[in-house]
């Protein structure tokens, strides 16, 4: 098993027509400072399961099993269109791989401790690994807008950026979250290579309150995140 630091990093199901997939599927295949775990979102094969649900009135569960089997949909894609990341289910693949791996969720996100309902999305899935894996920090690749430095994660739980299981599931992880744009590969690129993550760093309520009295006392007023 390789000591070297470990990034679990999530792509976005709303990457799969963006013209900046590619590139980011080449930056997380040529990782070799970090060793990386890519969590493919649901894509496409996740609106098919929310899109057919209503119409046949299966419950939350199948709907549970069904998405995490449209995230192995899309991960086998990327697989197939990166060929140097190589699929992995169990915890011991996926810390022990020297390649970056794609992580198909289906069989260990079944002892997750997770709610089987769309409150739970690849987001809260990716925090989850991280933990069960010791991972450094856990990195969600979006389409949508992001605010700079750090915010509240409540905040884009709101704006229907990240899902409603993820604060809790921050917690139990204890480490680092972040958000990173689509468009901000070539910054990740680099941010990677050094092994410093780059974004928006998520924040738990308590945190960003700690960070607001700590800028209302004239200390870390320069509205620079210290991760860059």
């Amino acid at each position: 098993m390789s000591s070297a630091p470990l990034w679990v990093v999530k792509l976005g199901g709303s990457l799969w027509r963006a013209p900046e997939l590619r590139r980011w599927l080449e930056i997380l295949a040529a990782a070799r400072r970090l060793r990386v775990v890519l969590v493919p979102g649901g894509g496409p094969f996740a609106d098919a399961v929310r899109d057919a649900q209503p119409a046949l009135g299966f419950g939350d569960r199948a709907a549970h099993r069904m998405a995490l089997l449209a995230m192995e949909q899309y991960g086998t894609a990327l697989a197939d269109l990166e060929p140097r990341l190589s699929p992995a289910r169990s915890l011991a693949d996926l810390r022990g791989r020297p390649s970056p791996t794609v992580w198909m969720p289906l069989p260990l996100a079944d002892d997750a401790d997770v709610a089987e309902s769309w409150d739970v999305t690849s987001d809260s899935l990716a925090v989850w690994l991280a933990g069960a894996l010791g991972a450094t920090c856990a990195v969600l690749v979006k389409s949508a807008p992001l605010p700079d430095a750090t915010a509240p994660v409540t905040r884009l739980v709101a704006d229907g950026v990240v899902d409603p299981a993820l604060p809790d599931r921050m917690a139990r992880f204890g480490g680092a979250v972040w958000c990173v744009s689509r468009e901000d590969h070539r910054r990740f690129a680099r941010a990677l290579d050094r092994g410093n993550p780059c974004g928006t760093r998520l924040m738990l309520d308590a945190e960003a309150q700690d960070a607001d009295h700590r800028n209302a006392d004239g200390r870390n007023t320069d509205g620079r995140n210290a991760y860059g």
